[in-house]
């Protein structure tokens, strides 16, 4: 059996692969014609979110048994082709949480306490002190929109700060979505991207929140309508937002969010910790293993 990793791994997945006589070819800046190509020498693909896996590329691999995607989303894999083929594809979708949490936190209190002006006015040889007023998380109401291993995390974290939370998702409802647009302080977003969460954060749904409050993704750029949200944010009509994920990746360098003061942005490193690489990791080289050997994987989509 031969596998094709087309993106960074940790070692310990190449090592385990080895120790249970899987090949593999290790090519993590492999080009899409290239993979193209290639993928029909292998029984299995590895994937971050860079590598699309399209109809094409799974029709190309007509060796394939096995897809991963080391990490939680799976929306660069065409799921359903892969089910018409009997593919089977998995995931780790838990490995990421604590990352992607725990970077969410840190984007709120940065947008809370102005960190990027605080940092910028310092390096340019500044001291203004009385001109950063900031917030506290505790007593702030939170809105966590998706409740999965990611929203459950910050949730418990935020609560953690003595905020309070409002929680939206397709099993947990402690409000209406209404609600939690328009009673939150901040907003954060959690969701997979699939046909029924695409765009699901409207302008409506935006003009919803109170213009002392801020909106964070940290998802998929896919879910939030993102022409309404520049246009509200660089009309000051939402506080401020964070955004770690976008409609089109990676930005282009005149791309026009860059020009808002009041975003942080992030190039996508939620699920960029050595820790839940090291995770996401091996938990799929073990589901990969499985795959190859006839048994039953532990995450499959």
């Amino acid at each position: 059996m031969n596998v094709l990793i087309s993106d960074p791994i940790d070692e310990t997945a190449l090592e385990y692969l080895t120790d249970n006589h899987i090949a593999f070819d290790y090519k993590p800046t492999i080009r899409a014609e290239t993979l193209l190509e290639e993928i029909s020498r292998y029984d299995g693909l590895l994937v971050r979110s860079r590598t699309k896996v399209t109809r094409d590329v799974i029709t190309a691999g007509k060796n394939l048994k096995v897809i991963a995607r080391i990490g939680s989303g799976y929306d660069n894999i065409d799921v359903d082709e892969c089910r018409g083929r009997k593919i089977v594809v998995v995931n780790s979708p838990d490995a990421n949480s604590i990352s992607v949490a725990e970077l969410t936190v840190g984007l709120i209190i940065a947008l809370l306490r102005d960190f990027p002006k605080a940092f910028s006015s310092m390096k340019n040889g500044l001291w203004l002190k009385d001109e950063f007023w900031g917030g506290e998380l505790n007593g702030k109401i939170v809105g966590i929109l998706g409740y999965g291993y990611v929203g459950k995390k910050v949730d418990q974290l935020v609560r953690a700060f003595g905020a309070k939370t409002l929680i939206f998702s397709k099993n947990k409802k402690s409000c209406t979505l209404s609600q939690l647009f328009s009673q939150s302080d901040i907003v954060t977003v959690h969701l997979a991207l699939n046909s029924e969460t695409k765009e699901m954060i409207t302008q409506a749904l935006l003009r919803q929140m109170k213009p002392t409050a801020y909106f964070l993704n940290i998802s998929r750029g896919g879910v939030v309508d993102e022409r309404a949200l520049f246009s509200l944010l660089s009309e000051k009509k939402i506080a401020g937002a964070a955004l770690d994920v976008f409609w089109q990746e990676p930005l282009s360098e005149n791309y026009k969010w860059r020009s808002l003061e009041n975003v942080i942005l992030t190039p996508h490193i939620g699920a960029a910790t050595k820790e839940a690489l090291k995770r996401a990791s091996i938990t799929v080289a073990q589901d990969v293993v499985r795959v190859l050997k006839k048994e039953n994987p532990k995450f499959s989509v």
